[in-house]
C-alpha cells in the first residue's frame, strides 16, 4: 500500500483517524477490473489493478454489474451531499 496509501480512495475515509491506533492500516482492495471479466492468467499489478477503499464504498462499488468504477462512485457520492 505506500504508493496508494490507506484511504478510500472514493470518500477519503481513514481508519486510523476514525479509530485510532486499532485502525492503522487498515482498509478494503478493490480490483479495478472485476475478476470476473479477465479470462485466462493475468499478472497482477498492484499499482495500476487495485485500489484502496473502505467497506462501505466497497459495496456500492460492487452494487451494479459490472462494478461502478471509482470515479462513478466518486460522483454519485458528491451528488449526493448536501
Amino acid at each position: 500500500m505506500d504508493k496508494h496509501g490507506y484511504n478510500c480512495k472514493v470518500c477519503g475515509m481513514s481508519f486510523e483517524k476514525t479509530y485510532g491506533k486499532i485502525g492503522k492500516g487498515f482498509i478494503h482492495i478493490h480490483h479495478i477490473k472485476s475478476l470476473a471479466g479477465i479470462a485466462g492468467k493475468h499478472e497482477l499489478n498492484p499499482i495500476k489493478d487495485l485500489v484502496p477503499v473502505c467497506p462501505n464504498c466497497h459495496a456500492m462499488l460492487h452494487a451494479y454489474e459490472p462494478p461502478l468504477s471509482v470515479e462513478e462512485l466518486k460522483k454519485i457520492l458528491n451528488e449526493n451531499k448536501g
